[in-house]
């Protein structure tokens, strides 16, 4: 029997995805690459790859994941799938016996993604 795959969003992520929803339906034009609705269809193709596919995320190894950075998520176990240009979705897995739920926990770019992770320039 096939899990349930059920998609959630931290309440901050949320707001962002609202927000940028939003910015598209103004017709809102961003100055930098890539634009918002670039953005929103990376992310919304990113959701239905997870609803099809728990695992569709590269894990990030723990040797990366920093303390603050567990406390912040309140995990370990933290997914990363690549979107448009080079910006990040992070997300967890919680799940029981019947259902899993894939947890959105932030969505951001790419420098935003190297301070957290501690991934440095070479």
């Amino acid at each position: 029997m096939k899990k349930e795959i059920e998609i959630k969003f931290d309440a901050e992520a949320y707001k962002e995805y609202e927000k940028l929803q939003k910015l598209v339906a103004q017709g809102k034009k961003s100055r930098k690459k890539p634009t918002h609705s670039q953005l929103l269809s990376s992310i919304n193709n990113a959701i239905k790859n997870i609803k099809a596919d728990h695992r569709y995320g590269d894990l990030i190894p723990r040797k990366y994941i920093s303390k603050s950075t567990i406390e912040r998520y309140g995990t370990d176990k933290i997914f990363r799938v690549e979107l448009i240009g080079y910006w990040r979705l992070l997300y967890t897995l919680i799940g029981d016996e019947v259902k899993i739920i894939a947890f959105i926990l932030e969505f951001m770019d790419h420098n935003k993604y190297n301070k957290i992770f501690g991934y440095r320039k070479k």
